[in-house]
């Protein structure tokens, strides 16, 4: 779901300033049989009991696990929660440009933009909402005058243009969420947006059971329906050792050396049945780099090769080869009922993870997908953040699917063009959604995420010896990782080319020194430094007296230039020297040196020119550090706890401690079941207070009560269909058998305005019928609820206004059912210059009923007194 293309190809894309193109993968594990993907209840159109606030504990596997993190979105689902923000302490938004997606990640959250967000807490759940709207996220054309920059363009203070394409009064790039260079930058022009959030930096763990309950797009269509193409909504992983720099972690790995995982991923076009009559729309990824087989030689510059080892979307997006003792997947895809609410729970260890969804490991569930780590992937033996996004198009919205077999273009997603046989669909030509009906549907709703570890603990590496040059207990090595036993991929040397090109890996070796880098060259370039292996960004201080070395091997006895130089321009050498290497290890020690000027560093091995084409080096135990043996903070595969030099790794946020393996677990205290008034449900330790008859259900407050779904779509009166009723019908009414009241006469009803609920404007005294509501504007709302407007034939809004032109729409549940045009100045804002505008109405039901203004120039539209319904 991030920097890459998908497909059973790999296309080309950009990743920070560097363009890197992508080949066909070719991988390093295997495909295996899945497990038995029968439909459940819930994925049969039965929705899944809600749970209220998760268990602090849980027991899986005979073991028990704590719960160390959780945002429940604002508590137990549906209990009419108000509108709030994003916890800033968990979430960061972000916007990027990647998978060739349509859309534009904003900032517009619900409590400040009640008519425009794409992101709401509200109602105990998360929501994420596309938009069709075009914006232009970037400012980056310089200018002089406006008219250099082009439609809805301003030439701002800056001399750069801005732009506000979706002419709302406010400049695209001050609602788009900020970009913060860790992938492809966004881009202008996109007719999109959406909202995606990660826990980088706040939330991060390694290992573990994830469990979050979601609810993909257009649930709210009927049942049965085929929902529109072209959403790609998804709640997956990335290492954190890929992104932005926080204390004493290197943050410095690109995708996919961080390793992704999407945990649930899901294509709307799948749905589709006439274009995919298998209808496995739901899925999850597993990338990551692989090591590249024998006679292979590197499709891309940089030292990796992303690998998808897994049959869904496309039926193996890489070769999946059978080699058991490396990463391998098994996932064929799934099929669910869309319109459900469903629970995915992720388990997490140092060998691999399982994926369930709705039946559950705590529960004796069997997982629907595996991923074995092996040796290869050791991208999963690391802390990593969530992300949640909802995209538009692109890649898996539509793109991923073009060049499929066709003989015309029915066969093809919104009818794209069949030529030679392959549909022609582009990143943006499959989406087929009709925003004006359903727009408020393009949504992801999450309830809950929590996280959960293991009370046991899980294995830490050993600290290599290289750390520890005099094994007085002290680290003393300014190189992380030295000996490449850990588990974090990034504590590699990058491999770095200026006109040559290769590959490395962290391998086991097979011999004492175990885990080793490897770096095969394939093109050896015109210079020395065209091949550079090299750890870098390491602080020296003048004056100071340092010691280095490096054991190395290679495939043909040679020598090898090795160096400490400057990270930067003028890229001055400060220390160097030759070392001979033959087919066995080397150590390799360079002489001591004290650098003249504090500054960043790096440690080169070159290994470039015509002569290393073909080469494979082999090193280990990387070493620099002072003469005297100052302690160097390590806090290498650890977020808390000792840095081994009297500072801290990291502090885990409240209710949870540091493991002795480096990480944030929940707390040691106690839990003490609680049932007080429950006869069902959790008691908050893992066990219940109860279990429920047949036919009936656990509600939040631990009652039993019954399944039976009220039902009064479309009724103001009668049964709803569980023994309650949907409303009664005035004197004189009868029920009909439709739940509509016949017969009588209607009531007229006066709705106050400022008894109503106000959006963007407030109440004053000052009306001809108690106060009046005034500073109401374009997109403000004056609303009241639970209004009958069975029988109603007119509404009357009493309003006034100095100028003419005010316009308002009357909606009904949403729905424009008048509008209300002061085509003549009343005379003023207040009693007695108010006038009374009439609309015709026709509808029926009981819900909410609202005056929406339609902007004016002036801003003001006209104040408001009353609604007057007959």
């Amino acid at each position: 779901m991030t920097q890459r293309s998908r497909g059973s190809s790999w296309k080309q894309f950009v990743v920070g300033t560097g363009f890197w193109a992508v080949g066909v993968i070719a991988g390093v594990g295997c495909a295996v049989a899945t497990s038995d993907d029968t439909l459940d209840p819930a994925e049969a159109g039965v929705e899944a009991s809600l749970e209220s606030t998760g268990s602090k504990t849980l027991t899986i596997g005979g073991q028990t696990f704590g719960l160390t993190w959780e945002d429940d979105f604002g508590g137990d689902l549906n209990k009419g929660q108000p509108k709030s923000y994003l916890n800033t302490q968990y979430w960061t938004k972000e916007n990027l440009g990647v998978n060739f997606e349509q859309q534009a990640y904003t900032n517009r959250e619900c409590p400040n933009n009640p008519n425009n967000w794409n992101y709401c807490v509200e109602n105990g759940k998360l929501t994420l909402l596309a938009r069709k709207e075009p914006l232009d996220c970037v400012v980056w054309k310089q200018c002089t005058a406006s008219s250099e920059c082009g439609t809805n363009g301003t030439c701002a203070a800056t001399g750069y243009c801005v732009y506000d394409q979706n002419r709302n009064g406010v400049y695209d790039h001050e609602e788009c969420a900020p970009f913060n260079g860790t992938a492809n930058a966004p881009v202008n022009g996109t007719q999109y947006s959406s909202g995606r959030i990660k826990s980088d930096e706040k939330v991060e763990y390694r290992y573990g059971y994830v469990e979050f309950r979601a609810r993909m797009p257009f649930a709210d269509l009927p049942a049965g329906a085929t929902p529109p193409n072209g959403m790609w909504p998804a709640i997956w992983m990335l290492g954190a050792n890929g992104t932005i720099t926080n204390g004493g972690r290197d943050d410095s790995a690109g995708w996919p050396m961080n390793g992704e995982i999407d945990i649930m991923e899901y294509t709307q076009i799948k749905e589709n049945k006439a274009l995919y009559p298998n209808n496995e729309a739901m899925g999850y990824n597993v990338l990551w780099r692989e090591y590249p087989e024998a006679g292979e030689l590197a499709n891309n510059s940089g030292g990796w090769e992303p690998n998808a080892c897994s049959s869904w979307p496309n039926n193996g997006d890489a070769k999946c080869d059978g080699d058991v003792g490396g990463a391998r997947a098994t996932w064929n895809g799934k099929t669910i009922d869309y319109h459900q609410w469903h629970t995915w729970g992720f388990l997490w260890d140092e060998n691999g993870f399982k994926i369930y969804i709705d039946n559950l490991p705590q529960n004796g569930g069997q997982p629907v997908g595996t991923f074995s780590i092996g040796d290869g992937a050791t991208e999963f033996r690391q802390p990593m953040y969530l992300i949640l996004n909802n995209a538009v198009g692109g890649e898996l919205g539509c793109l991923g699917f073009k060049d499929r077999a066709c003989s015309s273009s029915a066969q093809c997603a919104n009818g794209a063009a069949c030529v030679s046989g392959k549909c022609q669909e582009t990143a943006s030509s499959c989406i087929n959604i009709d925003w004006a009906a359903h727009g408020d549907k393009a949504k992801l709703e999450v309830d809950y995420i929590r996280w959960y570890h293991r009370g046991s603990g899980y294995p830490q590496a050993a600290r290599a010896a290289c750390q520890d040059s005099d094994n007085n207990g002290v680290p003393d090595n300014l190189i992380r990782n030295c000996g490449f036993n850990e588990d974090f991929t990034y504590h590699r040397s990058d491999l770095f080319f200026d006109g040559g090109a290769g590959l490395t890996e962290v391998i086991n070796e097979g011999g004492t020194h175990g885990y080793v880098q490897w770096v095969r060259v394939d093109n050896g370039g015109w210079a020395t430094h065209s091949v550079q292996v090299r750890q870098e960004g390491f602080q020296l201080q003048a004056g100071t007296s340092y010691k280095w070395k490096v054991d190395l091997k290679s495939n043909a006895a040679r020598s090898v230039p090795v160096k400490i130089v400057q990270a930067h321009d003028p890229w001055t050498v400060i220390s160097s020297f030759n070392c001979n290497v033959g087919t066995g290890w080397t150590t390799c020690t360079g002489p001591n040196f004290t650098p003249s000027a504090t500054d960043t560093y790096k440690f080169e091995i070159s290994m470039g020119g015509s002569a290393y084409t073909g080469a494979q080096l082999y090193l280990d135990d990387m070493y620099i550090g002072t003469t005297t043996n100052a302690c160097q903070p390590d806090c290498t595969g650890k977020l808390c706890g000792s840095d081994g030099c009297g500072g801290t790794c990291g502090a885990c946020r409240s209710g949870s401690t540091c493991g002795s393996w480096g990480q944030c677990v929940a707390g040691t205290s106690t839990c003490t079941p609680s049932c007080s008034g429950k006869v069902c449900g959790s008691d908050g330790c893992g066990g219940t207070c109860g279990t429920c008859g047949s036919g009936q259900t656990c509600s939040s407050t631990g009652q039993c009560t019954s399944t039976c779904t009220p039902s009064c779509s479309g009724k103001v009166c009668g049964s709803d269909g569980c023994g309650g009723t949907c409303g009664t019908c005035g004197s004189g009414q009868t029920c009909s058998s439709a739940g509509q009241c016949t017969g009588g006469t209607t009531t007229p009803l006066r709705l106050e305005a400022e008894s109503a609920t106000l959006t963007g404007c407030f109440a004053e005294a000052g009306g001809d019928s108690g106060g009046k509501v005034v500073a109401f504007e374009g997109n403000d709302t004056i609303c009241w609820s639970n209004v009958n407007m069975s029988g109603i034939t007119s509404a009357t809004a009493h309003v006034g206004a100095p100028y003419s032109g005010g316009q308002a729409q009357l909606k009904f549940n949403g729905t424009v059912i008048g509008t209300f045009t002061l085509s003549t100045a009343s005379g003023g804002w207040s009693s007695p210059s108010l006038t009374n505008l009439t609309t015709s109405v026709a509808t029926s039901g009981t819900g909410t009923l609202c005056l929406a203004g339609l902007t004016h120039p002036n801003g003001w539209i006209f104040s408001v007194d009353y609604l007057d319904l007959k």
